[in-house]
């Protein structure tokens, strides 16, 4: 995750500034990490590290929800996205995010509706960015491509990884469930440790960022083809050896049948 944050960081460099969302993102995730690992050790601030976790968590979602919205005006509104979009004002957009989870403090009971917000948002920009792509013709192939990966990396990552700790996580604050039932428990278990792998899902946004993702993935191909052709060659190597060696058992064998 520190790579991805420097590498992401020299992309502002070279002036893209679509990737502010995604380090802010990769941040939040790094908190996380954190907070786990803290969580580990033998402290007597348990509520404190939860509560920063969440808060984290939180703001992660809806820097996520950043990332499909930027997608989405991208294809949808081209010519308001490049007068409007700046890297200043990325960043005072990623600003107000972080002040967000503030709600999750003032109304504890409505955590699941906070997380569950950017849901509904992020299927409606990767619905609408895939209707914007079918009557774009500015797009190029490779962009479409890096642009829908990206909203459906997203997509894939909140419906699998965190969509199930919500459902658990209402039905644990609004129904009479006794949380100490054991089924509920390994559930609950379970759907944690999924919601724990969403940090290292996050950090593949990275690659939708680059230009030249199209060069990386040709250059991981040709190096698997490499692989291949040589493991196959060895195989073919060590079997015609193999061969030989039969051969030349068998002629031993005739020799000295002649003898």
């Amino acid at each position: 995750m520190l790579l991805t944050l420097f590498a992401l960081c020299v992309l502002i460099k070279s002036h893209r500034v679509s990737s502010v969302y995604v380090i802010n993102l990769i941040f939040s995730d790094f908190i996380q990490i954190i907070c786990m690992l803290l969580s580990t050790t033998e402290l007597d601030s348990e509520n404190e590290l939860s509560d920063t976790y969440y808060y984290s968590l939180i703001a992660g979602l809806y820097f996520m929800v950043c990332v499909a919205f930027e997608r989405y005006l991208l294809v949808s509104h081209p010519h308001w996205y490049k007068s409007h979009h700046s890297l200043k004002f990325s960043c005072l957009i990623s600003l107000v995010i972080w002040f967000v989870p503030l709600i999750y403090y003032l109304l504890p009971l409505c955590r699941p509706i906070v997380i569950l917000i950017p849901y509904p948002i992020i299927i409606l920009c990767f619905f609408g960015t895939c209707r914007g792509l079918s009557h774009s013709i500015s797009i190029t192939p490779l962009n479409r491509k890096l642009i829908l990966g990206s909203l459906f990396l997203v997509l894939l990552t909140y419906t699998f990884l965190i969509l199930p700790y919500v459902i658990m996580d209402f039905i644990d604050i609004y129904t009479s469930i006794d949380s100490m039932n054991l089924l509920f428990t390994k559930a609950d278990h379970f759907l944690t440790c999924l919601l724990y792998l969403n940090p290292l899902a996050d950090c593949l946004l990275y690659l939708f960022m680059r230009a030249d993702v199209a060069d990386i993935m040709k250059f991981v191909q040709c190096c698997c083809k490499t692989d291949r052709y040589q493991n196959s060659t060895q195989h073919t190597t060590s079997i015609n050896t193999q061969n030989n060696i039969v051969c030349i058992r068998l002629r031993g064998v005739q020799s000295n049948e002649d003898l």
